[in-house]
């Protein structure tokens, strides 16, 4: 399909004059027009029921085509829901995996800030690409433009609705391999996208939450009705066998790091070390005891771990 086609199709407009000055309107914006069957459409995206005829697509556009996961979330996120949020992408970005989310609040934000500077994110926006919604994310907006890339199928000027983030949502599916839920409630526009994700054949992957908090109600209703749970990136990992990424090196080595620098600010029990690192707690075990072995670090008697020398 050609562009002009594709705008005839979405403009519906009654002369070419409209066509021509969207066309225009891209250039000049630099944001680019792709038609599904374009050789920079994703293939992943051509898979879905109705994709989309059309993608404005704003950044690195080559990105739309690597190996990606997507994560999202209540708008009312709690802290606990950032912070796992961010993790999870900041994680997955470093082994080469482009996070995918769709730039509102909460865990959307948290997801995007997470993968930033350490790896590639796409926002799929609900409304037209020359719009920043929330307008309090501008500056997060501007920050995927430059190192992510930025995706909608709305035309220029185009609001957003209630109409169209259900719409947006089959794009974050069709872009993504499987979809991370780490805060939902109970009617929640992410079980939604959840729900999109097993109807096109995607893994559906959900953070387990406090069993009293209404924004994790949806999530553990997801884990209770098959959703894989998820406490690290590498449960999500595990799902991929076919999928060869990278080791990850760097992060363990940061991690050590960031181990033996707080052990050097006085004994920590494993609790202590967990929530300070963020690690798995069978990962930071294995960590200690390699320590141990290599003499760099001691268990003393009060049950605390303690920098050698």
């Amino acid at each position: 399909m050609k562009v002009e086609e594709a705008l005839f199709s979405i403009l519906k407009p009654s002369n070419s004059e409209e066509i021509d000055r969207e066309i225009e309107r891209a250039e000049r914006d630099g944001v680019f027009l792709i038609p599904i069957g374009d050789e920079r459409y994703p293939n992943t995206l051509m898979e879905i029921n109705d994709p989309p005829p059309l993608l404005y697509v704003k950044g690195k556009v080559d990105i739309l085509k690597s190996f990606s996961i997507a994560i999202v979330g209540s708008r009312r996120a709690t802290f606990y829901g950032k912070m796992v949020a961010k993790q999870l992408a900041r994680e997955l970005a470093r082994i080469d995996i482009t996070i995918i989310s769709g730039l509102a609040y909460g865990i959307d934000s948290a997801a995007h800030s997470g993968a930033l500077n350490v790896g590639n994110t796409v926002a799929v926006l609900g409304n037209g690409i020359d719009i920043v919604y929330p307008s309090s994310n501008k500056r997060l907006f501007n920050e995927i433009v430059k190192n992510g890339c930025l995706v909608s199928e709305f035309p220029f000027g185009t609001r957003p609705q209630k109409w169209t983030f259900p719409k947006r949502n089959r794009i974050i599916v069709g872009l993504s391999r499987g979809v991370v839920v780490v805060e939902a409630a109970k009617k929640s526009g992410s079980l939604i996208t959840a729900r999109l994700a097993l109807e096109e054949g995607r893994e559906v992957f959900a953070v387990p939450g406090n069993i009293f908090s209404s924004t994790s109600e949806g999530t553990n209703n997801l884990i209770k009705n098959g959703a894989k749970c998820v406490t690290s990136f590498e449960d999500i990992l595990d799902e991929f066998p076919y999928v060869s990424f990278p080791k990850g090196e760097d992060s363990e080595n940061e991690k050590e790091d960031l181990l033996i620098r707080s052990l050097k600010e006085g004994p920590k029990t494993v609790e202590e070390l967990q929530l300070v690192l963020k690690m798995q707690s069978s990962k930071l075990r294995e960590r200690l005891t390699i320590l141990e072995i290599e003499g760099k670090i001691s268990y003393d008697a009060s049950g605390r771990y303690i920098l050698n020398g």
